[in-house]
């Protein structure tokens, strides 16, 4: 996980205030990134339970993510960090979470774009936001956005929900805080997206590239845009 990722969660429990019980859904705190891993801290006062496919630190149970055998609307929150592109359905993973999701609950999600091949049991997909968005196509309510250079972002960062009444409200908060967060602290969100890639880094160093949280908008003909506040 990168720390920017672990920054994003932040940002998503505070704005979006999620509701327990909260099922992380590939939990498994791999050696090294133990501390960026664990994310309980942020959901405090709420029951937790991590599951992955193997036992290990982070894992309080063994599950399938395409086939979960949790009983269905049993969910404040589900969690999928960084987990899709190991799955051969991805599809099916998340028609699991909206199963097992109370109508009030919410989904976040998070999966690597510009990432070298990794992890386990094998590294199948690559994710771009307009394909995330395509993929949460059973929730009504959602916010994408990408992080690093638009048109290479690190990794792309979702929420989605069946249908709060206040999503509108905190997406508003969520996307105006994102795009502050990763302004003022480009150590957080940039070192990992150029790490050995001498283009982009150029193209930072001469003005060119194109930086920040980045957001998907069907609205707009799809693509990413910069945040914009709303008009009054």
């Amino acid at each position: 996980m990168r720390k920017a990722i672990n920054t994003s969660v932040g940002l998503f429990a505070s704005c979006f205030e999620p509701p327990g019980p909260v099922l992380e859904v590939g939990s498994l705190y791999l050696e090294g990134y133990e501390a960026i891993s664990d994310l309980r801290p942020y959901f405090r006062g709420r029951e937790y339970i991590g599951c992955d496919l193997r036992q290990g630190l982070g894992v309080d149970r063994i599950e399938d993510a395409e086939g979960l055998s949790f009983e269905r609307e049993s969910f404040g929150t589900v969690l999928m960090f960084e987990l899709l592109e190991h799955l051969q359905h991805p599809d099916r993973a998340l028609s699991e979470a909206h199963r097992i999701l109370r109508e009030d609950g919410l989904l976040a999600l998070s999966v690597p774009f510009d990432y070298r091949l990794h992890g386990f049991p094998t590294d199948y997909w690559r994710f771009t936001p307009s394909g995330i968005h395509t993929l949460l196509k059973q929730f009504p309510q959602k916010v994408v956005f990408a992080l690093g250079p638009r048109g290479k972002p690190a990794f792309v960062f979702a929420v989605a929900a069946k249908g709060r009444e206040d999503f509108e409200r905190r997406r508003h908060e969520f996307e105006a805080q994102a795009h502050v967060t990763f302004r003022r602290s480009r150590r957080r969100g940039y070192v990992s997206a150029f790490k050995g890639f001498g283009r982009e880094l150029g193209g930072l160093v001469l003005g060119r590239a194109q930086l920040g949280a980045a957001f998907f908008d069907p609205a707009q003909g799809g693509g990413l845009f910069p945040y914009r506040e709303e008009e009054p």
